[in-house]
């Protein structure tokens, strides 16, 4: 087959004499793909776009040349990655009559419609009806002369960015904080153009005990126009009103039609004032549970809100949210049997608060397929909340880790790359998932690109090198595989899940001894801290040692650990599924 057959458009877009392409719009005519599409396949798969300049946001051009290998490299990944189709190839009309034409145009258009719709039930959820404005919203600053009160400006960034992104998600698209925060302190013109919004929201706070003082003003990126600005000097137990306000200020400014259906009956929200100290107490608890620093400070700060409000919804929410993390891998430092259970009776509590809260109903599928290995509910709360948050990306990775745990790699790669649009900057999060999804594939150097992209972009998220070491691994790149898993256990203050991968890299490497080593590792850890029997199963593994790793795989199960319904896709588990035992595990968890 000639390289002109493989290529998307072969000569589809204008472009200079010598095949190049000088703008996104000629690369996406080019590839028959829109411009956030081709942007994306930069970021996450290596398009090759050159720029005119040094930095993110220069000119960009492409070589069709280029542009043609590369698609011929990425083609079987592109066709489940990519929410778009490539034209359906028509019959001749010299062969057949003009009625027969029309018939089959539209029979074809049909199909083409249904099928597709059928494979992406995601469509409506998202893309049955585009936002008309996009908008971020800039971290709000920390004028109190108080590094220790981050915390309150960057939760209440969130919190003004959640409220925003629920007036109206199907006309009022808000950008995550993640990447807000990405951003923070370039120009508002490379802000817009890196995230593709039309507005932006800036924003300073000045706190002095419970009085809060909030400026705000709105900016129209395309000429970097002060549309409105405002200050609010307010006691902070008025501090859900101010949100209210200052939300329906910026939908005024920017004309945005507001359905009230959509508004998950905020209006009762608003009325009600909150305790100043429990609000202090639920911007801490969600400033520790987003940067996952320490997990059990944001527990103590969501029980503390908790206490001083006992109606707190939100604060439950969060609460649950923190159980569930800190009971699964990576970060689990409690037993999945204590910390699984108490995250879904918060989550059940915020929803007797709040029936339409979209983060405890995530909370509650969590539990539901890594803890109860009960898919179809955790199938049904998924869906539920992804309708109640459809531009939350943290529901979007957990649902693609769902997808990996059932089988479902496609659709976790769609699932992902629904998360990477909503926040389009937050890239070591959504590369990592990425890499971790390519690695269940077993397409193992895709999975390095993807792990290699998010440690350049920021070499302390240790999470990355999980799924980076992994692949290398599989490749029997024993050396680069040890050197990744190192990296990640000095970053991560030597977390048993690092400890473990390190031991088994040793053991399949021919250090046997070293991986003993890793193993009485763990073994002194376990006194003074909880460590899953997953840990030592995954080194004896590695020691080809079957009957004492499925020995210990079965303590695990005992725990309840959630990376076990992983272990249909996991390749680190191929050497046992030939053990009887194994298989009979693997019926118990409900994935065989």
């Amino acid at each position: 087959m000639s390289n002109q057959a493989s290529t998307p458009l072969s000569g589809s877009a204008e472009s200079s004499p010598d095949g190049r392409l000088d703008s996104w719009k000629e690369i996406a005519a080019y590839l028959r793909r829109e411009v956030r599409t081709v942007q994306r396949w930069e970021k996450s798969s290596g398009l090759p776009v050159h720029r005119l300049q040094i930095g993110k946001q220069g000119p960009v051009y492409a070589h069709k040349a280029e542009l043609d290998a590369w698609y011929r490299d990425h083609r079987p990944d592109l066709e489940s990655d990519s929410a778009e189709q490539d034209a359906p190839s028509l019959p001749d009309v010299r062969t057949i009559r003009p009625w027969a034409v029309a018939g089959a145009v539209v029979l074809i258009a049909i199909l083409s419609v249904g099928a597709y719709l059928a494979r992406n039930k995601s469509f409506f959820r998202i893309h049955s009806a585009p936002p008309k404005v996009k908008l971020a919203v800039l971290p709000f600053a920390n004028l109190s002369g108080d590094p220790n009160q981050n915390y309150f400006s960057a939760g209440l960034t969130d919190e003004m960015i959640t409220r925003l992104g629920s007036l109206d998600p199907q006309h009022l698209g808000v950008i995550a904080a993640a990447s807000s925060n990405a951003l923070v302190g370039k120009p508002i013109s490379e802000i817009g153009r890196a995230l593709d919004v039309q507005y932006a929201l800036e924003g300073s706070v000045r706190r002095d005990g419970n009085r809060v003082r909030i400026d705000v003003q709105l900016i129209q990126v395309s000429d970097q126009t002060h549309l409105w600005a405002d200050s609010y000097d307010r006691d902070l137990n008025d501090i859900l009103r101010v949100q209210d306000d200052v939300g329906a200020a910026v939908a005024h400014q920017i004309r945005v039609t507001l359905n009230p259906s959509s508004t998950k009956d905020g209006g009762n929200v608003a009325k009600r004032t909150v305790n100043p100290d429990a609000y202090d107490d639920y911007l801490r608890g969600r400033f520790y549970w987003t940067n996952r620093g320490n997990l059990h400070k944001s527990i103590e700060a969501y029980q503390l809100a908790i206490q001083k409000d006992p109606q707190y919804a939100l604060a439950y929410a969060g609460l649950a949210g923190a159980y569930a993390l800190l009971g699964q891998v990576p970060y689990d430092d409690m037993a999945p049997v204590d910390a699984k259970p108490k995250a879904r009776e918060a989550a059940k509590h915020a929803l007797q608060l709040d029936p339409q809260l979209g983060e405890a109903h995530a909370v509650l599928a969590n539990v539901a397929f890594s803890y109860d290995w009960d898919f179809e509910r955790a199938e049904q709360e998924f869906q539920r909340a992804l309708a109640l948050g459809p531009r939350n990306p943290t529901f979007y990775v957990w649902y693609a880790r769902y997808c990996i745990a059932r089988n479902r790699l496609p659709q976790a790669l769609e699932e992902n790359s629904l998360g990477f649009d909503l926040d389009p900057v937050s890239l070591p999060l959504f590369n990592t998932v990425r890499a971790e999804i390519r690695y269940s594939m077993k397409n193992y150097d895709a999975a390095i690109e993807q792990g290699r992209r998010a440690v350049e972009q920021y070499p302390t998220y240790w999470l990355a090198y999980i799924w980076l070491g992994s692949a290398y691994r599989e490749k029997k790149m024993y050396s680069e595989a040890l050197e990744q898993f190192s990296k990640g256990r000095q970053l991560s203050g030597d977390q048993p899940v690092m400890i473990a991968l390190y031991g088994h890299a040793l053991a399949l490497s021919g250090d046997a001894a070293g991986a003993r080593k890793a193993l009485a590792k763990l073994q002194d850890l376990a006194q003074s801290r909880y460590v899953s029997s997953l840990y030592f199963a995954v080194i004896y593994t590695g020691l080809g040692e079957k009957a004492t790793a499925i020995d210990w795989l079965d303590r695990a199960y005992q725990e309840r650990n959630d990376r076990l319904v992983y272990l249909g896709v996991e390749p680190m588990a191929d050497p046992l599924r030939g053990d009887p035992r194994f298989a009979q595990l693997l019926h118990k968890i409900g994935i065989q």
